[in-house]
């Protein structure tokens, strides 16, 4: 039961990113916050060792100096500087590899489809609160991508895959 309150959790917090993103092309602070204090709580539900849990705090910690990085130079906005390596927490160090490829990937068509819309759908046709992140620009919704990359590496996460497994099993 406690695993699905967090799996739920997980999936609405995600949800709730992607879709404040697309609306306000912001990522809300509380958001990441709430991820990360989260984390243990979700881990130790699922009987995850102490040892395990600091390594996905690594991978975030590490994750976020990259972001940092990546947003000085005007490769990300401040919140998914944020976003992505507190989601990273939660997948940790044995799946980085597929949060990386998922975001990359659906990243690549976000950015496709958003940069396509902006050159081809007329203005007028666009529901108002779609015309920040579809007509006006310039950035690209970047929490769409991440909260599929979580998605797509989810399975290969230790502690999410526990809790996927707990979920199931419940039910």
């Amino acid at each position: 039961m406690i695993a699905t309150l967090f799996l739920f959790l997980f999936l609405a917090g995600l949800v709730f990113a992607a879709v404040h993103d697309v609306l306000t092309m912001t990522i809300p602070n509380w958001v990441s916050i709430a991820f990360v204090l989260a984390f243990p709580m979700a881990a130790l539900a699922v009987g995850a060792e102490w040892s395990l849990i600091r390594w996905h705090f690594l991978a975030g910690l590490i994750g976020f100096a990259v972001c940092v990085g990546m947003f000085s130079v005007g490769v990300f906005g401040g919140g998914d500087a944020k976003l992505l390596p507190a989601v990273l927490v939660w997948i940790g160090p044995a799946a980085t590899l597929e949060y990386v490829y998922g975001i990359a990937l659906t990243g690549g068509l976000l950015a496709i489809a958003v940069l396509m819309s902006r050159k081809f759908v007329p203005q007028n046709v666009v529901p108002g609160f779609l015309q920040r992140t579809v007509v006006q620009g310039p950035g690209i919704p970047y929490a769409v991508a991440i909260a599929l990359g979580a998605i797509w590496a989810a399975p290969a996460s230790p502690v999410l895959s526990a809790i996927i497994a707990q979920t199931t099993a419940a039910h």
